[in-house]
């Protein structure tokens, strides 16, 4: 193998030659390959079955184009003359479309790194010959194609939301379709989540008050794949944070009970979620059933901030003193979490005297308002999107990809992207 292409394949997992080689394997030909031993033809095979599938998608996609090397710059023309920008006339009917084909395609090569590792023990049995450098160009070549795919699919879907973002009532139909269509086998739709039940997913439906299983499907989803932020879930803020069957923060003396409650809640969440560590905290807070807003700690930015997208409550807040605010309380069990959190985390936080602790607290964060009494808890979820995101809420043109913005038009687009999701998720779109 030469030292260029070693040089280029070097991140590839690969296992040294063993001294110990294979000799009951014969020599076959597989062309366009060449020589290559018996034990590996399955792989080339399966390689190159591979590569006819992606064709079905990328009609300029070959196993004869792919045998040198091909620059990111060429396949993105690649991919992109197979997916060109629909017309305005079948906008959403192509969107959809090209998407669906993206994610097929996006499947087949991911089953690449399979084939890839198998392939890499049988050839570490032989010496060294010309097809070895030849495959591994082609699986170079293909693992940049699934980037390519990738970009262009987040290009589409980016295109597809904020025009259903613009486009409320169309969103609003096919929301309608969707929830209607996953009614029709319920069991079904049970079998597929643990906890969120077909009754919880038809909350995400226009108009609807979304409730405590959708929001901590999306809580517990998007933490675990930050790999940083903590996401407890809806039924923490109630055991833990507020007086038992109300909305009013816990005050006074806090018991060494309640400190082992969070500590066992936390440490079970974070296993869960599978972090190691992490730097941040999200809490979700139901206020009685009537209304959503939450909580965010963050140990990096030393930030406590509490969001609420109720404009009436911020607006009258936010002039007032901040022991006199409606959320002062909350604020003031929220301090006495992070310390305990702190602990957990290993570099222990003391906030009984602010002073020179170098933390920020905003018990009113300022938000994008909801437009009206219901779509509470779709605002909630998008304030952990932006977190997640972009670390902070980004108000206006500080948002971008556009699609990720805060409007008054927004929640049935939003609503209509967590509903395929989750179906997505298990299989069910």
């Amino acid at each position: 193998m030469s030292i260029a292409t070693r040089a280029i394949y070097h991140n590839l997992p690969s296992s040294p030659r063993l001294v110990k080689l294979h000799k009951k394997c014969p020599s076959v030909n597989c062309p366009p390959f060449g020589p290559i031993r018996s034990c590996t033809l399955p792989f080339f095979r399966q390689i190159n079955d591979l590569i006819n599938s992606c064709n079905k998608f990328i009609p300029s996609i070959s196993l004869q184009r792919l045998l040198t090397l091909v620059t990111i710059d060429e396949l993105d023309a690649l991919v992109a003359s197979a997916f060109p920008k629909p017309s305005a006339g079948r906008f959403y009917l192509d969107t959809t479309l090209q998407i669906v084909q993206l994610r097929e395609a996006s499947r087949v090569i991911s089953t690449l790194t399979t084939v890839q590792s198998r392939l890499a023990q049988q050839i570490k049995y032989h010496r060294a010959l010309p097809s070895d450098d030849i495959v591994l160009v082609v699986l170079c070549n293909l693992k940049t194609l699934y980037g390519c795919i990738g970009r262009k699919q987040g290009i589409i879907e980016s295109s597809l939301w904020e025009k259903l973002d613009e486009d409320p009532e169309q969103a609003e139909v096919k929301l309608r379709a969707l929830v209607n269509e996953s009614s029709h086998n319920p069991s079904l739709f049970n079998q597929k989540f643990q906890f969120v039940r077909l009754s919880d997913f038809r909350t995400l439906g226009a108009g609807r008050w979304v409730n405590d299983e959708v929001v901590n499907y999306f809580v517990e989803k998007w933490c675990t794949e930050s790999g940083s932020t903590l996401g407890l879930n809806s039924f923490f803020a109630p055991k833990c944070l507020f007086n038992p069957g109300t909305s009013i923060p816990k005050n006074g003396f806090l018991s060494e009970v309640d400190e082992f409650t969070v500590e066992k809640w936390c440490r079970k969440t974070a296993k869960k979620q599978k972090l190691d560590y992490w730097d941040s905290v999200f809490i979700p807070i139901n206020e009685n059933g009537t209304h959503w807003y939450s909580a965010r700690i963050d140990f990096r930015q030393k930030r406590i901030d509490i969001y609420d997208s109720l404009k009436e409550r911020c607006v009258s807040n936010r002039v007032k003193p901040p022991l006199l605010r409606k959320n002062a309380g909350l604020m003031l069990i929220l301090l006495w979490l992070t310390e305990i959190l702190s602990r957990l985390r290993g570099e222990e936080v003391n906030l009984k005297n602010n002073k020179g602790s170098g933390w920020t607290f905003d018990p009113h964060f300022e938000v994008y308002f909801q437009p009206n009494n219901y779509d509470c808890g779709i605002h909630l979820l998008w304030h952990l999107r932006h977190i997640l995101e972009f670390r902070q809420i980004q108000l206006g043109d500080k948002c971008r990809p556009n699609h990720l913005k805060f409007t008054d038009n927004m929640p049935v687009g939003k609503r209509l992207r967590l509903a395929q999701e989750m179906l997505l998720d298990v299989g069910l779109v």
